[in-house]
């Protein structure tokens, strides 16, 4: 007697055979709201913000980080502990878009956030290094709604 395996590699193709050997279920159906775990790939990029960012009345957005950063600065000769817990995304201007579209490949997340956090390249470099994956995707996310829509002008 010989098994059949099967093996279905279009994942969104319609199969009446459905076998599920996980215990969490994901809900395709559901809009982003439903949960953070989520992820609705028919959204729009520039649809919303991430839920965890808050944003402020300046224009700028504030993200709080799921892990805080800690890392030792020299700056005029003093030595510090900075400790990052959160993360303040500004709009960019034409002076940040210069820098970001000069800069090499290697190097543009790093100067991206950099001109939008508004934090040192140098000071970006090593905490672009220690950050969670989920809040540099965020801060991603922050960043693509800055560049992909704008303030409403009324007209």
């Amino acid at each position: 007697m010989g098994t059949t395996l099967r093996v279905d590699i279009d994942e969104d193709a319609p199969n009446d055979e459905v076998v599920s050997s996980a215990e969490t279920v994901i809900n395709e159906d559901a809009g982003a709201d439903a949960t953070d775990d989520i992820i609705d790939e028919d959204a729009k990029a520039d649809s919303k913000l991430p839920k965890r960012a808050r944003p402020n009345a300046n224009g700028s957005v504030t993200l709080p980080l799921f892990e805080k950063v800690t890392l030792t600065t020299k700056k005029d000769g003093n030595v510090r502990e900075r400790v990052f817990t959160e993360l303040v995304f500004h709009r960019f201007n034409g002076a940040d878009l210069r820098a970001i579209q000069a800069t090499s490949d290697a190097k543009a997340s790093i100067v991206t956030f950099s001109r939008s956090t508004r934090i040192s390249e140098m000071v970006m470099d090593k905490l672009f290094d220690k950050m969670d994956g989920v809040d540099i995707a965020d801060g991603g996310r922050i960043i693509e709604t800055f560049l992909t829509s704008g303030p409403k002008t009324g007209r």
